[in-house]
């Protein structure tokens, strides 16, 4: 289905091209178009102008905008040093820096360096290059020095698609490989900074401990001699402390020999003196003489009584 389209003559003047399976419209039809209602047509040949419509407080974004629009970067590229050498034995004069250009070179024809067709404009005047360039390409075809086969013919379709490709998204993806450089410059430019920020930290960090050490250079000798006092001092006292735990851990395994010793004695001798007692006891002799002295203890007694 074909748009109209909308052609500028004045500036208050439009023609509508309608196409022709809509010709059979009636006049009212067509007397719509004048109104303030816009039609169907109108309303899209609006979005591709970008013109807004009634109602619209913003004009929409048309996708035709960047179409055929050269980027260009916001602010110029930064320029090496001239007295800058990566080597002392750089040689700057014959060997210098290539220098990066802050636009594309100039071009014809959408895609001819402009470089190629100066130097035959100042002999041969404006139209020179060009039938230059004409006449040497048909002469290669002609005289088959260039065989334009069926993968010559390939060769257009890419430079059409690169022209369309180029006319149309060049500017955006221009614009969006900027970006990403500056972000990544952004990004190696907070490394640098944080790197600086540590060695200003690392220098007032030094200077301080510097001055704190200029401060105490007269009382150092002495601070020293009591911090190495005061170390012997506690060596001394640990060594008496250790000492003295060895002293009483020996004392106390003296102490519990001789309690033990002494126990060990008691145990025996008890137990000697009572196998003593059990034998007399079970000794006839002793049983007997032992009745004889209770009687005689009795007698005694009763003598006494």
């Amino acid at each position: 289905m074909s748009l109209s389209r909308c052609l500028h003559f004045v500036s208050n003047t439009r023609a509508v091209i309608v196409p022709v399976r809509f010709a059979h419209v009636s006049s009212t039809q067509v007397a719509t178009i004048a109104d303030d209602t816009p039609n169907f047509f109108q309303k899209l040949t609006s979005r591709f102008h970008g013109v807004p419509l009634k109602g619209e407080s913003h004009a929409p974004v048309s996708m035709f905008e960047n179409c055929n629009k050269e980027w260009s970067a916001p602010e110029p590229l930064p320029a090496i040093p001239k007295d800058f050498k990566e080597h002392p034995d750089r040689d700057l004069a014959n060997y210098p820096y290539p220098a990066r250009p802050m636009y594309p070179p100039k071009s014809r024809l959408l895609m001819m360096p402009d470089s190629w067709f100066t130097p035959f404009q100042k002999v041969t005047g404006v139209s020179g290059p060009y039938l230059f360039f004409g006449g040497l390409f048909a002469f290669l075809v002609n005289k088959e020095l260039w065989v334009f086969e069926e993968q010559g013919h390939m060769t257009v379709g890419w430079i059409l698609f690169y022209l369309l490709v180029s006319r149309t998204a060049g500017y955006k993806i221009d614009q969006g490989l900027y970006q990403g450089y500056q972000d990544r410059v952004n990004y190696f430019k907070g490394l640098i900074q944080e790197d600086l920020k540590d060695v200003v930290e690392f220098k007032k960090t030094s200077a301080a401990q510097t001055e704190s050490l200029s401060a105490i250079k007269e009382a150092l000798p002495t601070a020293l001699k009591e911090s190495m006092s005061l170390q012997l001092e506690a060596t001394y006292r640990k060594n008496v402390q250790t000492v003295a735990t060895e002293l009483k851990r020996r004392i106390d395994y003296l102490k519990e020999t001789e309690e033990t010793k002494a126990r060990f004695e008691k145990e025996q001798l008890l137990k000697l003196i009572s196998d003593s007692v059990d034998k007399q006891i079970n000794d006839r002799s002793f049983k007997d003489q032992y009745l004889q002295n209770a009687i005689q203890q009795l007698n005694g007694l009763k003598v006494q009584i």
